[in-house]
Parts: structure tokens; sequence; C-alpha cells
């Protein structure tokens, strides 16, 4: 059934004092990422009471990593089944997801702050606290919307996800992903790491990866005994030489499939008087199609037919995944944001493993990403603007109230 877009939109109004009182209710319960926490109590109980079946998700670590969605945790996570995650739903037929996250980063160093982090302060129009803008108001819009909706909904189920996003979703959003069924579409509410609140919306991540390439060279015997100044470079091999080489053939490569690498770090030799017999390169690399194992694999294919010695991933790595931009979620998108804000917004297609990504790759639902005007990410006084938050959550419904119209092509 139809739902009027107004009706919902008014519900969400009478919600701004819920709103406020959650954001500061989120932000008191400490959630750094990677470290358990009890905020997701909180986020059950919210949705319990809603009259939403609930479901706590742990990650599982042994049986996920050998996931293809899987990012490696960073190893100071003591123990990542203590992360519990929300997974909530209500209703039969089409489904459409809600989801954001409910980790934040470390509020350190306090003395950064202006105000406390553990308590959310309204200054001229900003609510600071750690979390606010990465990513509680977004859970906030995630509650009221499903608050505002839920009374209006009819023949199609509402799912909400409520994760542990932090350290590239894999100890939250992959395995939530598991628990919400069959969608037909996901909004992940998160503001814009941009800063440009909702003049624009995320439709893209792009794969991600850090790759390692080390090669070796050999020194030449010295002419005079123990005299290194006295090698003849000419009769040895240079590893940085060769690394240079190795690194021009990855360049030519990574022209051809589309994929952009950058040498960020390189090291090479003991001393500026001898031959270097080892050398390393650094790199990141960013793609858009395949997945980093696929693209990694030709990469180092490449490098070491080119002459390296070895090659390797390290660090934190995802996959890519793309909405069409004129798929109808992503021109419903833009329209309830026109409707809010007067202005049509852009679509941003280069965010690096944003949690789109797992709807899109794991569900096969089409999904967007888009939030609340905020900054400071990641950094002392993070805020976010008190009236876009509830600006968001209208945007929200008006999204949901757009796709049951058209998956119920509009019937009573």
């Amino acid at each position: 059934m139809p739902v009027d877009p107004e009706v919902v939109v008014g519900a969400a109004d009478r919600l701004r004092g819920y709103q406020r009182e959650m954001l500061g209710s989120l932000v008191a319960r400490r959630s750094v990422r990677g470290e358990p926490s009890d905020i997701h109590e909180l986020c059950a109980e919210q949705l319990d009471r809603l009259g939403m079946e609930v479901e706590l998700v742990t990650p599982r670590v042994g049986e996920l990593e050998s996931h293809p969605e899987w990012c490696p945790p960073v190893p100071d996570v003591a123990d990542p089944e203590g992360l519990v995650s929300v997974v909530a739903s209500r209703g039969e037929g089409p489904g459409i997801l809600l989801f954001a996250h409910i980790d934040t980063e470390r509020p350190d160093p306090r003395d950064g702050w202006g105000t406390d982090p553990y308590r959310a302060t309204e200054i001229g129009g900003r609510i600071h606290g750690v979390g606010a803008a990465d990513d509680k108001a977004g859970v906030v819009s995630v509650l009221a919307a499903a608050r505002a909706l839920i009374p209006y909904l009819e023949g199609v189920r509402l799912v909400v996800g409520l994760v542990h996003g932090k350290l590239g979703g894999g100890l939250g959003t992959l395995p939530a992903m598991e628990r919400v069924g069959d969608v037909e579409a996901a909004v992940y509410c998160h503001p814009a790491e941009t800063g440009l609140g909702m003049a624009q919306f995320k439709i893209a991540s792009r794969g991600f990866f850090n790759v390692r390439i080390e090669t070796a060279g050999r020194r030449p015997p010295p002419v005079e005994i123990r005299t290194p100044n006295s090698e003849d470079p000419r009769e040895g091999i240079n590893a940085l030489d060769r690394l240079r080489g190795v690194l021009d053939a990855v360049d030519r490569w990574a022209d051809r499939e589309d994929v952009l690498c950058s040498v960020n770090r390189i090291s090479a030799g003991e001393s500026p008087t001898t031959l270097p017999e080892h050398a390393v390169a650094e790199g990141a690399v960013w793609f858009r199609h395949g997945t980093f194992t696929e693209v990694y694999e030709r990469l180092a294919t490449v490098a070491m037919e080119a002459g390296a010695g070895s090659t390797a991933l390290f660090g934190v790595r995802s996959n890519p995944a793309e909405v069409p931009a004129d798929h109808p979620l992503v021109g419903l998108t833009a329209r309830a944001v026109r409707a809010e804000t007067g202005a049509s917004p852009r679509v941003y297609p280069a965010h690096v493993a944003s949690d789109i990504r797992f709807p899109i790759r794991c569900l096969g639902a089409p999904a967007v990403g888009f939030g609340a005007l905020a900054g400071n990410f990641y950094g002392p006084d993070e805020w976010v603007d008190a009236e876009d938050m509830h600006r968001a959550t209208r945007v929200l419904v008006r999204i949901v109230s757009a796709w049951v119209d058209e998956v119920t092509d509009g019937r009573p």
C-alpha cells in the first residue's frame, strides 16, 4: 500500500525531541571501535518497542575470515565476538534495509576537546560529542525514521541494521548482512565525510588495498680490500634500479586496466656509498572492477615478470561496489534530498571501503549512503548540525515512502 510522504514526514517532525534525547543517550555510551560495548542494548530496546523482531549478531571471526568480503581487523581487537550488532525487521513483502554504524573512533587526546566527548553539547546549532558525526547521528535518523514509518507500512518489510562498521565492516556490517534476509534496496545513513552534508550522496565504493613490492640486487666485489667505495657499480645489480623497472611496468599495466596505483614509500640500501641489495616500495591501489584478490594477483604477476623478488598485500582492503547513476533508487534519493533542501545533490563515487558495498555485494541489493551536515570526523569536537540531523530523518522517510510507492506500483 502506498505511503503518503507528507503524513510520514509529519510523524517524523513530532520526533524532534526524541532525536535529540536519543543522540544524547548514544553519545554517552562508549562504543569505541574494536571494544565491546553495551550500546547494542540501548538500540535493541528501541527497536523492540516498535514491535520489530530483534536479533543480536556477533562476528564469528573464525567462520568469516574466508568470506570474500572479509576485511582484516586491526590486531588490537582483543574480543571481536564481544562486538554485538543489531538487526531488526517487521512486516512481510519486498524489503528495504536502513542501516548505520554504532561504533566510534577513540576520543583521544581528551585535552583537544572543548567539551566532554561523552556528553552531547549543543553550541551554535551544532551538537558536539564523540560519534555525533560518525555515525550516531545516522543511528538516530534510522531509529526515528523506523518509528515514524512503521504505523503506515503495509505489504513491505522494513529491516534495520545498527552495526559495528569500523575496521572495514568485517566485524559488524558483514555478519549482519547474513541476518538481513532478502531486501530489494538499502540506505546507509551516514554524514558525508567530505563535510558537504546532503549536497552529495554515495552511490559507489572504490576497491582498495595496500601492496608491498620487493626487489633484490647484488653488490660487486671491491677492487680494494674492505674498501666499499672502490666497488664498480656497473659490475653489480642495483636493487633500486630493478625496483624502478618493476614500478614502470606496474604503472603501464595500471593505465591499461583503469587501476590507480600510488607508490608512497620507498626504502633501499644501507649507505650512499654501496649498491643497494634490497629495495622495497609500498603503496595504495584503487580500482572499480573485480575484487582485491583478482586485481592484486594481476598486479603481482606483472611485478614478478618485471623482476620483483616478492609482493604482498597488507593493511585494510575492500572490494568495490557501485549502483548505476540512472538506477531508480538513485533518482528517488536525489528527489527526496531536493524536496528537503531545495537543491539537487551530486552523486559521490569515490569513497573507499564504504559500508554501502555490503548490501550491494552480499545481498545483490542497490544501496546509497547519505547523512546530515557534520564535521571534525575522527577528531576533537566532532559535531553534527542539529537541524540537519532532523532533515536527514525527513529525507530518509521520503526515500522509503517513494520506494514503497514504486514497489507496490501505487496499488491501494
